[in-house]
């Protein structure tokens, strides 16, 4: 799923930020990079905080408009610092990242970031899909913007199921987490529980909740063994 994601810069202003977002990237095995109106690309101090990850630079798409960069996307993750108003799910990193990796499966998926002084403006914040903020300290709210993509580059790799660290807890692949769901979905419609209610509405409250509960493999195994059995026994 991870070939499938675009780490999206819009309007980035320093050169450096933009290669030490690059190795970011590449560290957690993201390859696609996507730059907006960059105020300055290619530059030397792109390449020399990029180190190993120079062929991402190379290899970069470079567009005039978000529009444009989010063209052939199924989903798009805004991340902002800033409260906003606007009609948008908002998220932590790890619960974005698990939904990305998920929604990966119909298609691509781009991780948006604003400018280092700006940030990203409502217009382009609607257009993307959801919204996820990082939980920082209030008297230092915003994160640099090559900090900002490891945080989030990190999270995709977890929720991807390609972190194998020894003694570190391993969170499930995403797909195992989408079968549970819909599993779940499947008995719910085949009991008649969305009989008089908004199936998609109701089904994505349920999902949400499983989200924020973050379970494991071994758990979603325990829950549907608990749902199969439930359904055999109805």
């Amino acid at each position: 799923m991870l070939s499938r994601l675009r780490i999206v810069l819009v309007e980035p202003l320093r050169p450096a930020n933009i290669g030490a977002s690059a190795r970011a990237m590449k560290c957690m095995g993201l390859r696609r990079l996507d730059l907006v109106r960059p105020r300055v690309f290619p530059h030397p101090d792109a390449y020399a905080l990029a180190v190993s990850a120079a062929d991402l630079l190379d290899t970069a798409h470079v567009h005039t408009s978000l529009h444009d960069a989010l063209l052939g996307c199924h989903a798009a993750f805004a991340v902002s610092a800033r409260p906003r108003h606007l009609p948008l799910t908002v998220s932590a990193p790890r619960e974005a990242a698990i939904s990305a990796i998920a929604q990966a499966q119909q298609g691509d998926v781009a991780i948006v970031f604003g400018s280092e002084e700006a940030g990203l403006s409502n217009a382009d914040l609607l257009l993307c899909t959801q919204l996820v903020q990082i939980p920082s300290d209030p008297e230092c709210r915003s994160l640099n913007l090559a900090a900002a993509v490891q945080v989030l580059s990190y999270e995709l790799r977890l929720a991807s199921g390609e972190v194998a660290t020894r003694g570190v807890r391993r969170d499930p692949p995403a797909t195992e987490f989408q079968h549970l769901v819909d599993a779940l979905d499947q008995s719910l419609a085949e009991k008649g529980f969305y009989a008089n209610k908004n199936r998609s509405l109701v089904f994505e409250r349920l999902r949400r909740l499983l989200q924020r509960a973050q379970p494991n493999r071994a758990e979603i195994q325990l829950l549907r063994g608990a749902l199969k059995r439930l359904t055999e026994g109805g």
